[in-house]
């Protein structure tokens, strides 16, 4: 009875009302087979699935309304964060655009995810099979603030960011300052971006509970035209601790290389990441991987993959990984 009452109130809206409306989204699965140098495990996984909603109005004198909701789930069953199925848990916002530029508030992507992540050019549950550990700081900010400028210059972008501590009772909470600049022309991209994140509480192994405060940069450069894709990403992060016992740093530098050919409908692919993490002169963490593959794309749509990875995680607690995988994503 309920959902004929849905429909009919449906049925009896006018057409306009969803004339501004754009449905979107992607159905992306994948089967995955791990080796962690102890456990060898088939799994089959969501690769990110999601499903959206945008759309605008025109307030007159080159003025608009515009919002989006979008959520993700997952097609396996499961699924937790930006994948648990909860209502506007990926990009969400209201805002204003016009001459002046962009603005939206809501869940909003950082200029990392956003306007950057090319150099990933893989679908991927497992670490070893994509560049997650590179992209790690490419994410949402809730209770947020973006600021896009108008583009007064062809191909060049840039925004502010904003993402308020709202939740005064949760440690993990955090105040945190974003900036990013891009240009692209005739293929070239060059795109930068900057995070503050203000001081907040943490407990850490050994050296206990302590603040720190981080200052994040992000870098890509590379050409994607012609069929031909060569992106290189730069990742550096100074963390800044203090405790009742003194203060320390902790520096990051991640580097990878991605470069693809596309022939046809066939893309081979090959990518190459290393990190380092050092604590005052010691090195306290260190990766290399690789990953190698090809996509085929079945339509303008839909798209198949194959991909092996490897992950050396130089740990000697933690074992290295191999991974492959098979996927599949559909667009609509």
């Amino acid at each position: 009875m309920k959902k004929s009452l849905i429909a009919l109130l449906v049925a009896t809206l006018p057409a306009a009302a969803f004339a501004d409306v754009t449905i979107y989204g992607k159905i992306k699965g994948g089967v995955e087979y791990v080796d962690n140098g102890t456990t060898k495990q088939t799994n089959v996984d969501d690769l990110g699935s999601r499903i959206g909603f945008k759309g605008s109005e025109d307030l007159g004198n080159g003025l608009k309304t515009i919002w989006q909701v979008e959520t993700g789930f997952g097609i396996d069953g499961t699924g937790t964060g930006s994948s648990s199925g909860t209502f506007a848990n990926r990009e969400s916002f209201i805002g204003l655009q016009g001459s002046f530029g962009t603005i939206r508030l809501g869940n909003i992507s950082n200029f990392q995810d956003s306007d950057m992540g090319i150099v990933d050019a893989w679908e991927y549950k497992d670490a070893a099979l994509g560049l997650g550990v590179f992209t790690r700081d490419a994410g949402r900010l809730k209770n947020s603030i973006r600021y896009d400028l108008p583009t007064i210059v062809p191909g060049l972008t840039a925004a502010l960011q904003y993402g308020a501590k709202e939740d005064k009772a949760t440690a993990t909470d955090r105040e945190i300052y974003g900036l990013g600049l891009g240009y692209e022309n005739a293929g070239y991209f060059g795109k930068y971006a900057y995070t503050y994140e203000a001081q907040q509480p943490t407990v850490l192994p050994i050296i206990g509970a302590v603040t720190s405060t981080n200052d994040k940069h992000r870098l890509e450069v590379g050409y994607n035209a012609n069929n031909l894709l060569v992106a290189f990403g730069y990742n550096q992060v100074d963390a800044k601790l203090a405790n009742t016992v003194g203060s320390g740093k902790i520096k990051t530098k991640d580097y990878a290389l991605t470069a693809a050919y596309t022939m046809g409908a066939i893309t081979p692919k090959f990518t190459y990441g290393q990190g380092e993490t050092k604590g005052e002169g010691v090195t306290v963490g260190k990766y290399d991987q690789y990953i190698l593959g090809v996509d085929y794309a079945v339509s303008k749509r839909t798209t198949f993959g194959a991909q092996y990875g490897h992950i050396n995680l130089k740990d000697d607690n933690t074992k290295d990984r191999n991974a492959f995988g098979l996927n599949m994503v559909h667009k609509f």
